[in-house]
Parts: structure tokens; sequence; C-alpha cells
């Protein structure tokens, strides 16, 4: 008689701040899963509107985490790995990362449950709110420092946390997150970047899929501010361009032979708004001197005639001049 293995359980990280009905519709969301084996795990990073006791009421028995408004992307999710290790859950069930502010189907579980293997981390496909495909995970660039969705399984080496499945075991194995060097953004890039240099797999499964809304939070441009407040703005846990964040980065997910030169290029990106000030300012001034480079010009191809000419009096064919012998 053969033994029957048990499904396994699903722990599901839900990092939250005060977005009650964006909350609301994501859990209305889970609660119509095909699949039942799941447990929530709210992680409220201090809401005030009521999000914690709205989702307690909505998902009875979930585990509710509470911070106080500090905790940010990376930290909530580094909340959700200490409780993951505290509580002894089994290393064989599963755990879901994933933002409130996707949709996900009925069935979205189950297919994630079908489409889970050994020693990988699994992302759903996003969509955007209209229907058009957006990734089904990342190619990082580290020779130019730049990374791209992309549909392509091979040229996937970086996932991102939104719809993310990974074991317990591998969790734990792979480690947490680094809440103080990268609180928000790119903190779920170096995750993934680290598993999959310890040798796990990237997979992706069409069948596992959800969508997105593309309301942005956080600070992603600022060119419509003052160079001095755009550089300030940029210095923000807010701000996806924070210099000080993306060296922590490049410190630790770069390539050795690549971290000298991208470091240098995340600054000189943090300084572009001085640069195109400087370039304003300089700008007169260039046009001024205009005629002087212009006249400098016309002067030095005159003096290079010149002296091509007196050289060429006194070198006798054969290209040697007197020689005593």
């Amino acid at each position: 008689m053969m033994l029957q293995v048990a499904p396994p359980r699903i722990h599901i990280f839900l990092p939250v701040h005060n977005r009650r009905v964006v909350t609301e519709a994501f859990l209305q969301c889970l609660n119509r899963q095909s699949y039942s084996n799941w447990h929530l795990i709210l992680i409220d990073d201090g809401s005030s509107d009521g999000t914690g006791e709205m989702a307690s009421q909505l998902v009875p028995g979930l585990t509710l985490l509470r911070g106080h408004g500090n905790w940010w992307w990376a930290g909530s999710l580094e909340q959700g790995v200490r409780w993951v290790r505290e509580s002894g859950v089994s290393s064989d069930d599963l755990v879901l990362m994933i933002n409130d502010d996707t949709e996900i189907g009925p069935d979205f579980l189950s297919n994630a449950i079908r489409a889970m293997r050994p020693q990988s981390l699994l992302l759903a496909q996003a969509y955007r709110s209209n229907g058009e495909f957006c990734e089904a995970g990342v190619s990082w660039d580290w020779a130019n420092l730049t990374c791209v969705g992309v549909r392509d399984a091979k040229a996937i080496n970086c996932f991102s946390t939104r719809g993310l499945f990974l074991s317990v075991g591998d969790l734990l194995k792979i480690g947490g997150f680094y809440p103080r060097l990268l609180p928000h953004y790119l903190s779920d890039y170096e995750f993934t970047i680290r598993a999959y240099r310890k040798g796990y797999d990237l997979i992706s499964c069409p069948d596992l899929h959800l969508r997105y809304f593309e309301a942005l939070t956080g600070i992603r441009n600022t060119d419509d501010y003052s160079v001095w407040k755009a550089l300030k703005i940029n210095l923000s846990i807010k701000s996806a361009s924070n210099p000080l964040y993306w060296s922590s980065f490049v410190l630790l997910a770069s390539p050795r032979r690549y971290m000298p030169r991208n470091l240098a290029r995340v600054w000189w990106r943090y300084l572009q708004p001085l640069r195109a000030r400087m370039v304003q300012i300089l700008e007169p001034v260039r046009r001024l001197l205009a005629p002087v480079r212009r006249f400098a010009g016309r002067v030095k191809r005159k003096l290079l005639r010149e002296w091509t000419g007196r050289m060429s009096s006194v070198m006798p064919p054969g290209g040697k001049g007197n020689e005593k012998r």
C-alpha cells in the first residue's frame, strides 16, 4: 500500500500599508482559490486605515505581524522569513511572496503546485491591467548595469517578488533580506540573484500568471524638480534611484570585475540633474567662445601648414636630413 503524500501548505507573505481597499480586493481573490491549503501571513507595516482588522475578519486564522511603518518591502519580507524560521513549519511547505495590488485567478495556487520543481524559484508571469504581457522574469546586464523584463526563459537570471514561490527549506538555505542595506527597491533582485548563483533554477509557467496595476508607488521621475530638490529627493527610501541603495546592490550582487565601473555609474547617474544644469549654465559661455575657438582653429591649421612646409624644404629626397659622416 502506497503512502499518499499530503499536499504542501502555502504560507503567503503579504506586506501591506494603508491600502485597505486594494488589500481587500486581493484577499477576495485568495478566498476564491480552488486550492484550500494556504495560510496568510499579513505583514501590516503600520497601517492606520484598519487594514489589519478588515483582513482578520475576511481571512480567519491568518497570522498578523504588525510594524510601525519602518519595515518597507524588504523589512516586511524579512519579518515573514523570521516567522517561518521560528514557527517550525515543514521545510516541504511553500512560501508565496506577493503584492496586494495584483489580481489572481481561482486556480493560481493549484497551478503553482503543479508547476513547482525542486531546487527552484517559481515566478508568476506578469500581465498589465489591460491584459498586455509584461514579463516572465528579468534579464540583468551587469556590463551596462541595466535590466529588462523578458519572456524567454533562457534569458532570465533574476526575478521580482511579485508572485514568487519557493519551498520553506530553500528559503532558509538562501537566507533572508537586507532591510538596512536594501530596505525597498532592488531587494527582490538581490535575493533572487543570490539564489540563482547558489544553483537554484528560476522558472516560470504560462499557466501561472497574474495581473498587476500600474499605479506606481515611490519616486521614479524627478524631471520637474529643481536640481537640488531632485538630488535631495533621490536620497529618499521612496526613490527608485537612491544611489546609496544602488551602491549597496552593486556591492552585494555585482560580479567583482564590474563592481568599480558600476559604482561609478551609480553616482554618475545620480548627478545627472547637476550635469544637465551645468550644461545649461555653460551653454551661453560656449556660444560666446565659439568665435574664439574657430579663430584658434584657423591659427593652429595655418601654423601646422607652415611647419610642414619648412620641414619639407629642409628634408632631401629619401626622407633624411643632412647628416655628418
